[in-house]
């Protein structure tokens, strides 16, 4: 592994020879990994192109997200910046391999292509993995071999995801609701369990004391509960409005731009206006600490998949199925 970081820091080194003037470029590539960028970008599927589609993207993210972060941890591998002489442009607290922002990149773009068969949109996918993937190399925060694990990983699942999609999705279309809420918070008390096995698995296995102090958020369970709470609050959202009739994405411009702004308006009045009211609390490594968070962002998920569309509905912006 030390032979592969030296030859991944003097790659980066050869790349970082473009800074400064590359360095905004490569900071827009990196922000589209990023999870500000996701809640922009599935909310605007959900809300604008296809509630359906919308949906299933969400879930593919959360599952490679919960997935990626596990094997962050059980790896338990060092940054770039951390041991070796390469420049910082971005402040990492977890892990590095694999690369989220690779593994997140190339599921959501792929899935995105594959099922909407647009010869730009592949074009697109695959310019955004690469570029995505060399703005985590040039900003220091990443290895090439983070990088490529992530694509390996993230092809992983959407292998997966496309091949039991439907069957999975049938299945859960079958159930009451009340059974589809509950199948919904039993899955969010998994994304907890995993992290909770993996603090355990890794417990016995300290960071070097070199690198150690960078880390700080490595072995957290704050990430695995706010998977877990938008998980729940999304799935519980996405349920209940199919339920009373889903609504349709469909019409004028007018129309999906009104959705698109109250919906994002009201969104990040749950996130950050749960975030004031819950203060310092909400991101102790305390259980209050971990419940918190997963309310907010449980509440902020099912804002995103039944609040806004009922709201669109009411101001006669979408019509119901």
């Amino acid at each position: 592994m030390e032979a592969l970081q030296a030859w991944g820091i003097q790659l980066i080194q050869s790349i970082q020879v473009l800074s400064p003037a590359l360095d905004s470029v490569m900071e827009v590539f990196t922000f589209l990994g990023t999870v500000n960028f996701y809640i922009l970008f599935i909310t605007f599927i959900y809300w604008v192109v296809d509630a359906r589609l919308g949906f299933r993207v969400f879930m593919l993210l959360m599952t490679i997200d919960v997935f990626g972060s596990a094997l962050k941890q059980l790896l338990h591998q060092p940054r770039p910046y951390w041991i070796g002489d390469v420049k910082q442009m971005s402040i990492e607290l977890n892990y590095g391999i694999p690369s989220t922002h690779a593994s997140n990149t190339l599921s959501v773009w792929g899935y995105l292509a594959f099922q909407l068969k647009k010869r730009w949109l592949w074009i697109l996918a695959i310019f955004l993995v690469l570029l995505i993937g060399i703005s985590r190399l040039y900003l220091g925060v990443h290895f090439p071999h983070d990088v490529v694990g992530g694509w390996l990983i993230g092809l992983l699942v959407l292998i997966l995801f496309v091949k039991y999609e439907d069957k999975i999705a049938n299945w859960f279309n079958q159930k009451s609701l009340g059974s589809q809420v509950g199948f919904g918070f039993v899955l969010s008390l998994l994304f907890i369990l995993v992290g909770v096995a993996v603090n355990t698995i890794t417990a016995s296995t300290p960071d070097p004391e070199s690198w150690a102090h960078l880390s700080t958020e490595s072995r957290s369970l704050s990430h695995y509960f706010t998977l877990a709470g938008a998980l729940f609050g999304a799935i519980a959202g996405h349920a209940l409005i199919t339920a009373k009739g889903n609504f349709q994405t469909p019409g004028p411009r007018v129309q999906k731009l009104g959705r698109y702004l109250i919906g994002i308006f009201g969104l990040f009045i749950i996130l950050f206006g749960l975030d004031a009211l819950f203060g310092k609390i909400a991101v102790d490594e305390s259980m209050l600490g971990f419940i918190l968070r997963y309310i907010r962002y449980g509440a902020t998920t099912f804002w995103a998949m039944f609040g806004a569309p009922w709201v669109f509905i009411k101001l006669k912006l979408a019509k119901q199925n």
